[in-house]
C-alpha cells in the first residue's frame, strides 16, 4: 500500500512510524553529534598485535621509490605516499611524505583502535597513513571518553542495538558496515562539553529527584538498547532506521537499569570504563573457558583455521583447544557480524577480508591464548546478564515513560563536530 511520507525537507523519505515506540525520543536527538569511525583506507596499517606493525614499518621503509609507494597503497581518494600531512590532535606537528622519509625513520605512535564489535586492534596514530581519520574523534579523545556505535542507515538485525569502546572506532566497527554512526559521550577532551541534548540532564534530576551525570545517562542508554530483547521486540519498527530510547519516569527503575547497563560498559570496554569499586582497571573478570589444550607457542605452530564442536562446547583454534565455550557465545552476533568467529578469523594465519598491499602479507607468528580467553570471558558475561536487562526492559516499557515531545529540538550546533582551535589543521 502507499503512504505518506513526511513533508519536512529534512525528513527521511519514508513514511513515519506508528504505534507507542515512536513517542520515544530518537537516540539521535539525544546525542545530537554522530560522527564517523576512522576510515583507514588501506588495510595494512591496523593489525592485532604491535610487533606486525612494526615489521609492517620496517618493510616498507626499506622499499624504494615506486616501490615504497606501492606498498603503501596510494588511494584514489584518499592519502598518496608523497602527500605530507599534519599530525593528528593533540599534537599540530607538520609531518614530512612518506615517500620521503629515510629508511631507519622510527615508526609512529601505535594506538588501540576498536576494529570491529568487541575486537580491540592496533593502529598506527599518524595522519599519513589514514585516508579519513575522523580528526573531531581524536580531538575530543581522552580516558573518560566512551564511544557508542549502532546502524542508523541500515535496518538493526540480531543483537544488540548498541555496543561501545573506550578506543576510537573504526568506520565498520558496529558490525562490518558503517556510515555516521559512533555516538562520542563528551564533544571535549577535557569533558566539559557532554554529546547530550541540551536540557536533559536537569529534566532527568527534576523528574527523578536527584541530580543525573552525563555517565548515568550513558549507562541507562546501554542498559536498556545494548541487549537482544530490545531488537527482538522491536524489530519490525526498527526497520525504519530510526533507533528510540524509552526513558522511564521511575527513578528506581532508572537506577536499577544504570547499573545494568555500567556493569555492561565496564565489560565491553575490557575494564576500562565505569570500573567497578575494588576492581583493578583493565581487565575482565575470569569466566569459566579455560584454555585446555595450548596452542603451540613457536611460529610453526601458529592457527590456520578453527572449528567448533557444540557436542563438546570446544573451541578448537589450531592444535589448541578452548572449553567450556557454549554454543550461544559461538554464535553470539551484531547484526549479522559473527563477533567470535570474526574476531578469529582476523588472527589466523592468512588474516580476513580485503588485502590492499604485499604488506598484508607479514602476520603475527606467536599465538597468546590469554587474549581468546579475555574475550570468551567477556562474552560469557555479557550473556549472563541479559535476562536481567530484559526484566527491566519490560519493566520499562509497561510503565511510564517520557515522550519525544515533552524535549526540545537539538541546536543545529550540536549535531556538528566540534570545531578545531584552528582551521586548516587536516590538509
Amino acid at each position: 500500500e502507499w503512504r505518506e511520507c513526511p513533508e519536512e525537507w529534512q525528513a527521511p523519505f519514508r513514511p513515519a512510524g506508528e504505534g507507542a515506540y515512536f513517542s520515544h525520543p530518537l537516540l539521535t536527538d539525544l546525542m545530537p553529534w554522530q560522527q564517523s569511525g576512522v576510515k583507514a583506507g588501506r588495510t595494512w596499517v591496523v593489525a592485532p598485535e604491535v610487533k606486525t606493525l612494526h615489521n609492517r614499518w620496517y618493510h616498507l621503509l626499506q622499499a624504494k621509490g615506486n616501490e615504497r609507494r606501492r606498498l603503501f597503497k596510494d588511494s584514489p581518494t584518499g592519502r598518496k605516499a608523497h602527500e605530507a600531512a599534519t599530525q593528528l590532535p593533540p599534537s599540530e606537528d607538520r609531518l614530512k611524505a612518506i615517500s620521503d622519509l629515510e629508511t631507519g625513520h622510527p615508526a609512529p605512535e601505535l594506538v588501540r583502535l576498536a576494529y570491529r564489535s568487541f575486537d580491540r586492534q592496533f593502529v598506527f596514530g599518524d595522519a599519513r597513513l589514514l585516508d579519513r581519520p575522523g580528526p573531531a574523534l581524536w580531538r575530543a579523545h581522552s580516558d573518560r571518553q566512551v564511544y557508542l556505535a549502532s546502524s542508523f542507515t541500515q535496518p538493526l538485525g540480531n543483537g544488540p542495538a548498541l555496543t561501545s569502546s573506550a578506543s576510537i572506532p573504526d568506520l565498520h566497527y558496529f558490525s562490518g558496515r558503517g556510515a555516521k554512526d559512533v555516538l562520542p559521550l563528551y564533544r571535549t577532551a577535557d569533558t566539559s562539553q557532554a554529546n547530550i541534548l541540551p536540557g536533559l540532564l536537569e529534566l532527568l534530576g527534576a523528574v527523578y529527584q536527584r541530580p543525573v551525570a552525563p555517565e548515568d545517562f550513558l549507562a541507562y542508554v546501554y542498559g536498556v538498547l545494548a541487549q537482544p530483547a530490545f531488537t527482538a521486540r522491536f524489530g519490525k519498527e526498527l526497520e525504519t532506521r530510526q533507533l528510540r530510547l524509552p526513558i522511564t519516569r521511575d527513578a528506581a527503575l532508572f537506577a536499577r537499569m544504570r547499573a545494568a547497563g555500567a556493569n555492561l560498559l565496564w565489560l565491553h570496554t575490557y575494564g576500562e570504563r565505569f570500573v567497578p569499586e575494588g576492581r583493578p582497571r583493565g581487565q575482565v573478570p575470569p569466566g569459566a573457558a579455560r584454555c585446555s589444550v595450548a596452542v603451540p607457542g613457536e611460529a610453526g605452530g601458529y592457527p590456520e583455521t578453527f572449528a567448533y564442536h557444540d557436542e563438546t562446547a570446544t573451541l578448537h583454534v589450531g592444535a589448541g583447544q578452548f572449553t567450556p565455550v557454549a554454543p550461544d557465545l559461538y554464535a553470539f552476533e551484531v547484526s549479522g557480524l559473527k563477533v567470535l568467529q570474526s574476531w578469529l578469523k582476523y588472527r589466523m594465519k592468512k588474516g580476513a577480508g580485503r588485502k590492499s598491499s604485499p604488506l598484508d602479507d607479514i602476520r603475527p607468528t606467536r599465538w597468546t591464548s590469554r587474549f581468546t580467553t579475555e574475550l570468551l570471558w567477556l562474552l560469557e558475561a555479557t550473556l549472563a546478564a541479559y535476562p536481567e536487562q530484559a526484566q527491566l526492559l519490560e519493566e520499562v516499557i509497561a510503565g511510564d515513560c517520557i515522550h519525544a515531545d515533552e524535549l526540545p529540538p537539538a541546536p543545529d550546533q550540536m549535531r556538528k563536530p566540534p570545531r578545531a582551535a584552528k582551521r586548516g589543521l587536516f590538509g
